[in-house]
This record gives C-alpha cells, structure tokens and sequence, in this order.
C-alpha cells in the first residue's frame, strides 16, 4: 500500500495508472482536452470515460483540479516515484517475501539483467566511491 500523509492509499488500476503515467510526463499542470485527446488516440478512449478517470483519482488525493474558465488542470499530488517504489514494495512482498535476493535471482536465471545491469546493480549496491 501506498502513504499518503498517513493514510494507505489503495494500489491504482491501469486505466487510472495510464492518466497518472501522462500527468507525471508532463511536469506541469494538464488539460482534460489534453489527456482526452492522447488516451483518445492510443486507447479509444472517449472524453468522458477520461473525466470519469479523473475523478476517481482526485477523490483517491492522486491529483488536484484547479478550474480556469470552463478548462480543468490537474497536477500530481503523488510523485511518481513515491508510487513506484510502493509498487516495488508490495511487488517484492507479494510475491518474493520481502526477499530481495530472491528477486534479483529470478531476474538472472531468466537471463532478464544482462552483464552491465549487473555490474551497475554492484555498484549502487556497494555505495557512493569516495575520493
């Protein structure tokens, strides 16, 4: 689950996740036209199943509205990195018990980090060198 000035905050499905993905690209505040008409293009989805989306995850504290005219603009109020490392989080107890080990060797042994991730993996593991 995922703080959120202290409250869990339930885990986001993909049609929500997929709003969220836009807003965090684009670092400032955006226009429902805007997000419509991309999910428009790559989903088929209409204006008012985006709207609907939007909603959802301004009643959930992902994003705020702020209204200029008739246009609402929405900004994150959950960075993307708080929610990626929940989701690793729960990724990693969910299915490897907290194990990190085991995590990292389910990776190798499916030959998914070739030798490079490998060593940059040793390297974060290993710190900061210092001069």
């Amino acid at each position: 689950m995922i703080k959120q000035r202290g409250q869990e905050m339930v885990r986001l499905p993909d049609s929500e996740l997929a709003i969220m993905l836009l807003i965090w690209e684009a670092k400032e505040p955006v226009g429902t036209g805007y997000l419509a008409d991309i999910l428009g293009r790559e989903r088929g989805w209409s204006r008012s199943t985006v709207q609907v989306l939007l909603a959802r995850l301004e009643e959930k504290k992902f994003v705020s509205c702020q209204k200029k005219g008739r246009l609402k603009f929405y900004a994150p109020l959950v960075s993307m990195e708080d929610y990626r490392q929940s989701e690793t989080k729960t990724f990693l107890e969910q299915f490897y018990h907290n194990s990190y080990k085991g995590l990292v060797a389910a990776l190798i042994q499916d030959e998914k980090l070739d030798e490079e991730d490998i060593q940059e993996i040793m390297e974060i593991l290993q710190g900061p060198k210092e001069e």
